[in-house]
């Protein structure tokens, strides 16, 4: 079997074009030289490469390419590519009916640009690539987004040189071109919504590998606020170079391949998780509400009655019963005394029901009225507190000297579950105990409540646990595959498939494959987006991991992008500032893609190790790395 011919590179003195292929450009130059003999046939090729390369623009917030009718081109352009006879060129293209008519234009408003664009038979149709050769070398083209990245940056954007990098280009366009517009219909309808993306993607991806060859470069990343130097993302012509051209890319005449870190952007918040993992009261206030957490450990399964519900009804019974009615003390004042009168409706009187659950349980009554309150509890737990409480003639209160407390005779006033001091139990149950007495039958009792006590002892065991579980997922690099099931079901089978098709933009099969790609764009995007977006999978996520999301969530208020930005940083970190540097500088060609290298087969293995060890150093464990196929 025969090994696959390596293409050649462009030479300094080529370029590569791109037109329309329904333009049949031999018959077009024919027609120019009868038209002016001012037209050459080689630079009317590079206007009509200029106008279509400039038809399509990349949308950086929708993070896709789209295609216009129209263009504006500043009339200083044109003199570049034809010179100041550009004029003449238009024209021509107009009268031959390949340019449609020039819009918007307004003759008063000066300085503005011409619109330009194909005409129906030309527009929205398949491209073609075609190799010009010039009379003079062509120098690269090197864009930087500001001075730092020039200076900062050399060791990464050294290694671009077009006379380095080749592919089949004609063999690129047939794979774009049956990946989006296979089963596509010409013309196509630039009011198709679909259709329109598709040729979009199609024609970006032309654009973006004829400017790699070209050598037509711009080097993006930012710089902190706060810093000297760049950091964050490294953006260059691989970056927004399309997968499937990529993966038939030489460099030096030796075959790129792709090491990719699977689930990157969910271990890396594995990894940033713990820095947020901060318990405030607030955090436990909302923990303790929050149904989705109770449902996750199983927090309804316990009930409680408030002790001080039981405590103060007690009181205040033992007090009508013995004096017929609620007496306030005399005023020292000499305000007259005032009787307060218990009313049917007012069966909650002394009742301060506590506003936390982790706070210590203690009534007001109990704070203000210490030494009464024990004597009443005292006295409750006396044997005659077994005779009737109605027949009020056998009550009688005892001389300080006659009060014995009689050992073994009854249990304390209430009780706990085990674990309420030393936050060995998720929650309390509160009971209230007075076997000596019956009175207890005779009580108004609220009804029963669920405890939401939870020690924050628990609430930090239990927050490590669903960092620790989220880590694992993400490093053995399931953890797409983990939500798979839960986006599925929580979706009907005609909505998961329609949400297929809107954001990839081709049929949906019912396949693992498109199962998990459908998965992973919605957890990433639910993940960058704003608390008020992606509702459905926030609930989701929610549900496996409600301590996480609250920290995630409230990170996120006032400035969604927080946590992508310091992800984007801390991916940079790794691979560009310490692998693609640590190999650059091993001699090791090396191209970084986000969270992934290019780099030559020669090297994969080393490459891999390489970036095992980086990340065993920074985080302790390293993720799934793959070389993508």
């Amino acid at each position: 079997m025969s090994t696959p011919s390596v293409p050649l590179p462009l030479s300094k003195f080529e370029t590569l074009l791109l037109i329309p292929e329904a333009i049949h450009f031999e018959e077009v130059k024919q027609s120019s030289i009868l038209y002016s003999s001012k037209i050459h046939p080689d630079k009317l090729l590079s206007l009509l490469s200029l106008i279509t390369i400039e038809l399509t623009s990349f949308n950086y917030e929708k993070d896709r390419h789209e295609t216009s009718k129209k263009v504006k081109i500043h009339s200083n352009i044109l003199k570049e590519i034809c010179g100041k006879e550009y004029p003449v060129y238009i024209a021509f293209l107009l009268d031959s009916n390949i340019l449609s008519v020039r819009s918007p234009y307004d003759k008063m408003v000066k300085g503005q640009s011409f619109g330009y664009g194909f005409k129906a038979p030309y527009s929205f149709q398949r491209l073609k690539l075609i190799r010009r050769v010039h009379e003079k070398a062509i120098l690269p083209e090197n864009n930087f987004k500001d001075s730092y990245v020039e200076k900062c940056e050399k060791i990464l954007y050294g290694l671009f040189d077009r006379t380095k990098f080749s592919t089949d280009y004609n063999i690129a366009e047939e794979n774009l071109f049956g990946k989006y517009l296979g089963n596509i219909k010409f013309p196509i309808d630039s009011e198709n919504i679909i259709s329109w993306n598709k040729y979009s993607a199609y024609h970006g991806g032309l654009v973006q590998l004829l400017k790699l060859l070209n050598g037509e470069y711009t080097f993006i990343r930012k710089k902190k606020p706060s810093g000297t130097k760049p950091s964050g993302r490294f953006y260059s012509p691989l970056t927004f170079l399309n997968k499937i051209i990529r993966s038939s890319l030489y460099y030096e005449g030796k075959k790129l391949h792709q090491l990719d870190v699977k689930n990157m952007f969910p271990y890396l918040l594995s990894q940033y998780l713990p820095q947020l993992a901060v318990l405030d009261s607030e955090r436990v206030e909302r923990l303790q509400s929050c149904p989705a957490f109770k449902a996750k450990y199983n927090l309804k399964t316990n009930l409680y009655t408030p002790k001080d519900y039981i405590a103060n009804q007690l009181l205040e019974q033992f007090i009508v019963e013995r004096y017929g009615s609620l007496i306030l003390p005399k005023s020292k004042s000499g305000i007259p005394n005032i009787k307060l009168v218990q009313q049917d409706n007012n069966k909650y009187f002394f009742l301060d029901k506590p506003k936390n659950l982790f706070q210590d349980s203690v009534s007001h009554f109990q704070k203000s009225n210490k030494k009464f309150y024990y004597r009443f509890i005292h006295n409750s737990q006396r044997e005659n507190w077994n005779q009737s409480p109605l027949n009020t003639s056998q009550w009688a209160w005892k001389i300080k000297g006659e009060q014995e407390t009689q050992k073994g005779n009854c249990t304390n006033s209430y009780s706990q579950i085990k674990g309420i001091n030393n936050n060995s139990h998720l929650a309390t149950l509160y009971t209230e105990t007075f076997k000596g007495s019956n009175i207890t039958r005779q009580l108004n009792l609220p009804p029963k409540e669920y405890s939401n006590y939870i020690s924050n002892k628990i609430l930090e065991t239990l927050m490590n646990k669903e960092i620790f579980k989220f880590n694992t997922l993400s490093t053995k690099g399931i953890i797409y595959d983990h939500f798979i099931g839960l986006f599925k079901n929580d979706f009907l089978s005609i909505e998961w498939a329609i949400k297929y098709k809107e954001l990839f933009d081709k049929d949906y099969n019912e396949v693992y494959e498109q199962d998990r790609e459908l998965t992973k764009k919605l957890f990433i995007a639910m993940l960058y987006a704003r608390n008020n977006n992606y509702i459905k999978e926030q609930r989701i996520f929610k549900s496996e991991f409600p301590i996480l999301y609250d920290l995630i969530r409230e990170k996120k208020k006032g400035n969604h992008k927080i946590i992508t930005n310091k992800l984007f940083e801390l991916e940079a970190e790794i691979i560009v500032d310490k692998v693609a540097r640590g190999l650059i500088k091993k001699n090791i060609k090396t191209f970084t893609i986000h969270d992934c290298i290019a780099i030559q087969e020669e090297n994969i293995d080393f490459a891999k190790d390489y970036m095992k060890e980086i990340f065993l150093k920074k985080f302790g464990n390293y993720p799934v790395i793959k070389l993508e196929l």
